[in-house]
């Protein structure tokens, strides 16, 4: 339960650091996705399959703020944190360079995965593009 309050104070942050943080500061003009990142290193930090439906929520927060089809990021953060739970049995050795490591793989991942939800949605959308920004 203390871990599931825990993260749930790590989305309220993390929505915050979303809305007015990445307004201010933006790396190579890119915006980060804080939610996604909080609650990929927690998954990878603590063992417990609470935090995939907790990836649902965060989900659900990020697509309320970016105006676009709902369930589309809470399917997407859902899908990655079962996939991390498999991941992490196989090479985490829980050092700062194998979480931050992980943590970029499964962004990438990540995205690869909305996008490619997005095409079912939108099959119009040029993906190639869109990747790339």
């Amino acid at each position: 339960m203390r871990l599931i309050i825990f993260a749930i104070g790590y989305l309220i942050i993390g929505a915050w650091m979303n809305l007015i943080f990445n307004n201010y500061f933006q790396l190579l003009g890119l915006k980060i996705n804080w939610i996604l990142v909080f609650i990929l290193a927690l998954s990878f930090r603590y063992s417990k399959l609470a935090l995939s439906f907790v990836g649902i929520f965060a989900g659900l927060i990020c697509d309320a703020n970016s105006h676009g089809i709902m369930g589309l990021y809470g399917t997407s953060f859902f899908l990655i944190l079962l996939i991390v739970n498999q991941v992490k049995k196989v090479f985490y050795s829980n050092t700062f360079f194998s979480v931050s490591f992980s943590v970029v793989g499964m962004t990438i991942i990540e995205g690869w995965l909305s996008i490619f939800l997005l095409s079912f949605f939108e099959p119009d959308l040029e993906i190639t593009s869109l990747f790339i920004s």
